[in-house]
């Protein structure tokens, strides 16, 4: 069925040319496209790159998708809310020779040690959800982890602006479904935060054997009681901007090297 349609296949459907390729794959977890958009032209910008933003027509499935062309490189920047249509276009980007797979985002805090704007790098993120599973059936603990050594690398240019917590944390599409007991239940089983994407950006690039990585700010802290609907969520929206720039910068450097 549609695992076993090839890379040709898939670029005839696409309307690429047999030679397309993809660098790397960035995406940044969050529904505010157009600001997003607008964010990674001036990280691009302030990274003094010759870039050019290409748009995938209307009537393409890869629509939704940001081509970044730097020099002879292509690298895809997708927006996502979660990880259904995540998984269809790593899995494209895999096939398309992506070389290193970068989600950033914002996490809840499940951690007392944790404050918020806060930087996580995952060891590993539990995942139970579709996206996952079919990329890696034999994993039967749902503990979809990073390639340690891009986590490494990501570290290294990190550390030297931001404290870094590692360790796991969990994924879950549903936010609104979150309950209290599920926030106490997650810091008591060593979470560190709760996302919605990072899962299956590990479970789908091990199934291609790509080397994946998650960075993540801690928007608000959970078990704290913290949450995005009070003010100081509000108050600190320019210092999470400054942080998400740093992010992408961060993960575009890597991807080009």
């Amino acid at each position: 069925m549609y695992r076993q349609i090839t890379v040709d296949e898939h670029k005839r459907y696409l309307g690429l040319p047999k030679d397309y390729s993809v660098s790397g794959f960035l995406c940044h977890g969050t529904w505010k496209r157009d600001e997003e958009i607008a964010n990674l032209k001036q990280a691009l910008t302030e990274l003094d790159l010759n870039f050019k933003i290409n748009a995938f027509p209307d009537s393409s499935f890869l629509r939704r998708m940001v081509e970044i062309k730097i020099g002879d490189k292509k690298i895809w920047f997708d927006i996502p809310y979660g990880g259904a249509m995540l998984s269809e276009f790593l899995h494209l980007a895999c096939l398309l020779g992506s070389k290193k797979n970068i989600v950033i985002g914002s996490c809840g805090g499940l951690s007392t040690n944790l404050n918020v704007c806060d930087v996580i790098l995952p060891s590993w993120s539990y995942g139970d959800e579709s996206s996952t599973r079919m990329y890696e059936p034999k994993n039967k603990n749902n503990r979809h982890c990073p390639d340690k050594k891009l986590v490494n690398n990501l570290k290294t240019r990190l550390e030297t602006k931001y404290k870094i917590f590692e360790g796991p944390t969990t994924t879950c599409e549903a936010m609104l479904a979150e309950s209290e007991e599920d926030v106490k239940t997650w810091s008591k089983e060593g979470y560190l935060g709760v996302e919605m994407e990072a899962a299956t950006v590990f479970a789908v690039s091990n199934h291609f054997k790509v080397p994946s990585a998650a960075i993540l700010l801690v928007g608000d802290n959970l078990i704290k009681k913290e949450s995005v609907l009070q003010k100081n969520y509000l108050k600190m929206a320019g210092k999470r901007k400054e942080i998400r720039q740093e992010f992408l910068k961060t993960a575009i450097k890597e991807i080009l090297d």
